[in-house]
């Protein structure tokens, strides 16, 4: 009887077994509806429940909440603001925050091949806020996000900031496809210093390029002053026309300050977030192929109005006399058409001949100066850019609102007739010295060295050059 008893429990623990892994799957297969700042996260990957703990699908998560994820082939996934950076290693089953190990276990689980991570662990990293409903199967997570950006970056303009001094570094290299000639990488260091009451500029540049098997080396000064823009190649300094400093200066003054950089991107892009720690604001940046384009495409308007007057207008109507040219070699004609026009010019006295030639340069002037324009602006899509990365982020200091650095990665390939060219630049800079310098002043020797450039005569060249084409 007992040998009988004991057969059936083993039995029934046999079925049991098989039936409970079923059961506790059924119970929490249940997906939870991913919200980070009242924003729902949708995707292929889906918070869920396992063994009492909701887990969280890593990529999108940190994605959504503003940081930079990056995957590498070797199991490793690492997102970060640089205030708060997370290596996840597969391989070695660790999460390490900010370069220090944690107990936590990861993964956790390889559920639709995602990366995921507990609802718990993420509460009590800095800047994150978790809550659980299961009644509604939702997981709320609240970050450090500042709401209104706009009108933090207002207030950040407003900041007392008269002067300082910004070191930066360019590491940039471009690659085409099957060709090494148009290889290229190239690394720069500027300093730089400012006062904004007066303007004044002072900026050095060490410039080193390969291309190829050629190498080069350039180093530039700049002034700005009331006096004017001043500029060396190294050998021999130069003074800009009147009507090209503001633009230069603005261009110059745009591209060191971060304040500025950020007002002139908010207005192109989506992707700016701002993170609120005890000591610094953390603002990142990313950007999309169209917001790029929409960009790039206001960045020529303002290269277009940079340019001296006359400039532009040769451009555009060379560009028109080259367009309808072409557009006229490819037409196809009957031999109708060829024997009309042959007669026609026979019947055509010079003074006619002349007389269409004038016409019809007005006609093209009239009829095709838009169109040309326009495919001056659609010039970025024929390139077909695609922005693999872009991921820009600045510190800034929160009792002064001074910026106190920033770095970026972009990553961009452009492709057109089946070449395609990678480019990769990464930057670095630091801000020091707030309020702390001196407006700076042209040496008398740069002023009495510096030889005035004169676009009249290089407009007239260009001129004559397009006349006798």
């Amino acid at each position: 009887m007992l040998r009988k008893l004991a057969t059936w429990v083993l039995a029934f623990v046999l079925v049991l077994s098989f039936a409970w892994p079923s059961m506790t799957a059924s119970a929490e297969d249940g997906t939870f509806k991913l919200v980070v700042d009242g924003v729902e996260v949708e995707g292929y990957e889906q918070s869920f429940m396992s063994q009492g703990t909701v887990l969280i699908p890593a990529d999108d998560l940190f994605q959504e909440a503003g940081f930079n994820v990056t995957k590498e082939a070797s199991g490793k996934l690492n997102v970060t603001n640089t205030y708060l950076t997370l290596d996840f290693d597969i391989a070695n089953q660790q999460i390490s925050v900010n370069g220090k190990a944690t107990d936590e276990v990861f993964p956790l689980t390889l559920r639709n091949y995602g990366n995921y991570i507990s609802s718990d662990f993420l509460d009590s990293l800095e800047g994150f806020d978790v809550t659980v409903s299961e009644e509604e199967q939702t997981v709320n997570v609240t970050t450090n996000r500042v709401q209104d950006v706009d009108a933090f970056l207002e207030k950040m303009m407003a900041a007392d900031l008269q002067s300082y001094e910004a070191k930066m570094s360019l590491d940039q290299s471009m690659e085409a496809t099957g060709s090494e000639e148009f290889s290229m990488n190239m690394l720069m260091d500027m300093d730089m210093s400012m006062t904004t009451d007066p303007v004044t500029l002072y900026m050095k540049s060490k410039m080193a390029m390969n291309m190829g098997e050629e190498s080069e080396e350039l180093t530039t000064e700049a002034y700005f002053t009331e006096e004017g823009f001043f500029q060396s190649d190294g050998e021999q300094w130069m003074k800009f026309p009147a009507e090209l400093t503001d633009a230069l200066l603005e261009a110059s003054m745009t591209q060191a300050d971060p304040v500025a950089q950020l007002q002139l991107v908010k207005a192109f892009m989506k992707g700016i977030h701002v993170f609120e720690y005890d000591d610094v604001y953390i603002i990142t940046q990313t950007m999309t192929n169209e917001e790029f384009k929409t960009m790039m495409n206001d960045a020529m308007a303002l290269f277009s109005g940079m340019l001296p007057v006359g400039v532009d207008s040769i451009v555009t109507e060379n560009a028109v006399v080259e367009e309808v040219t072409e557009e006229n070699a490819k037409e196809p004609s009957t031999e109708e058409a060829v024997e009309e026009d042959a007669a026609t010019e026979e019947e055509a006295t010079p003074e006619e001949e002349t007389e269409d030639v004038v016409v019809d340069e007005e006609a093209v002037e009239e009829d095709n100066l838009e169109d040309v324009e326009l495919d001056m602006g659609s010039i970025l899509d024929m390139l077909d850019i695609n922005i693999e990365k872009y991921f820009v982020v600045t510190v800034v200091d929160k009792a002064t609102l001074f910026p106190q650095s920033t770095s970026g990665t972009t990553s961009i390939k452009m492709s057109m007739d089946g070449e395609t060219i990678s480019i990769k630049q990464l930057i670095e800079g630091t801000f020091s010295k707030f309020n702390d310098v001196k407006p700076i002043k042209v040496p008398a020797e740069v002023l009495e060295k510096a030889v005035e450039m004169d676009f009249g005569e290089e407009i007239e060249a260009v001129e004559e050059e397009v006349a006798t084409e």
